[in-house]
């Protein structure tokens, strides 16, 4: 059940139309006013939270079948996986909106972005990701308070690794910092891998591998505070912080690399100063001559001086350095997820490490 897509979309369906309902049952509003927003909500779901992997979502449920012992899960238990994990997708759409907004993104998943649609612009799409967030927060209420006593830990999941996300863009978006109004000039002092590592963390580890194994475990009954539980979440979150490091570093070179056909998205990380993987490894290898192409060219938005930087990562030979990373975080990865008890639960994380395990896109 965990990677039938078809039957993870019906639960979405599910949740979507209880959404606009929520809608149609607002107090004070007229019907024609009620209308419209429908008729806009109705575009913006389904255009922003399903369309990608689903991975996220999916780890919920692979999540909770692995802590059932991997029996076939109840209708009752799959539809409750199932809307955790499209909340953790959810999260995910709120995130994307906002970060296509802030890097001035041009497609996601292979078309326009959100906010660079024509009848959206982006002063509708910043409200449209904060409502986007607060249907995680309807939705948890209406399907787990009073029904399932997980429901505060549900909630403090989320609380936290919406935190902990927004610290890591924070980290991200200030690689270089501004200064009246502007971009100040660019500092390449700046761009450590103590900082990239701590922006991974915060960014990507824990919304995109932390939380769905977290909620899988919270669903089964598991007290993040018990003896039992502080294990399995402390285990939980040292692997996922390295998948998630993983992870980020893979993307940084798809975005460098990969065809926009693919990827599914134009990468920008080079135009928008980003303190990217490939950048703090080339400063860790660059001479004054090579140094300067990164100097007169990074964090500009002009296609000549990407094509130069991008350039110089494949005379470093930041690709093949990507590469040996890869085979030496499959390893690493490998023995810790060996370690991991109860073993139905080590099946989970060898889930997703086979996921991201020498990913195109």
């Amino acid at each position: 059940m965990s990677t039938d897509k078809e039957a993870f979309l019906s639960i979405y369906k599910q949740i979507e139309s209880s959404l606009l309902s929520d809608i149609q049952s607002l107090p004070g509003l007229s019907p024609t006013l009620k209308s419209q927003l429908i008729a806009y909500y109705s575009a913006c779901l389904p255009y922003t939270v399903p369309g990608g992997k689903m991975t996220r979502g999916l780890t919920v449920i692979k999540g909770v079948e692995c802590l059932k012992n991997s029996r076939p899960l109840t209708s009752e238990e799959y539809a409750d996986a199932a809307t955790l994990g499209w909340l953790v997708e959810w999260l995910q759409a709120f995130f994307l909106v906002a970060d296509d907004i802030m890097d001035g993104s041009i497609t996601r998943r292979g078309r326009p972005c959100w906010y660079k649609q024509p009848y959206v612009t982006q002063d509708n799409a910043i409200n449209d990701a904060l409502i986007l967030e607060n249907m995680i927060y309807q939705t948890l209420r209406k399907q787990f308070k009073g029904k399932h006593e997980m429901y505060p830990t549900f909630l403090e999941l989320f609380i936290d690794t919406t935190y902990r996300t927004e610290i890591g863009q924070h980290i991200d978006t200030n690689g270089t910092p501004y200064a009246e109004g502007k971009r100040a000039s660019l500092d390449l002092s700046r761009f450590t891998l103590d900082r990239y590592r701590g922006c991974v963390r915060y960014k990507t580890s824990y919304y995109s591998f932390y939380l769905s194994c977290a909620l899988a475990l919270a669903y089964c009954g598991y007290e993040p505070d018990s003896v039992e539980g502080k294990a399995l979440y402390g285990k939980a979150e040292e692997v996922c912080i390295r998948l998630g490091e993983y992870f980020q570093i893979q993307d940084d070179v798809l975005d460098a690399f990969a065809p926009p056909e693919v990827l599914g998205k134009i990468g920008t990380d080079i135009e928008d100063a980003k303190c990217s993987w490939l950048v703090c490894k080339a400063l860790e290898l660059v001479n004054e001559e090579q140094k300067q192409i990164l100097v007169n060219h990074y964090g500009k938005h002009e296609e000549e001086g990407v094509q130069k930087v991008k350039e110089l990562y494949r005379e470093l030979k930041l690709e093949e350095l990507y590469q040996e990373y890869e085979e030496e975080q499959k390893k690493a990865c490998d023995e810790l997820i060996a370690g991991i008890e109860p073993e139905n639960f080590r099946e989970l994380f060898t889930f997703l490490l086979g996921k991201i395990y020498k990913r195109q896109k």
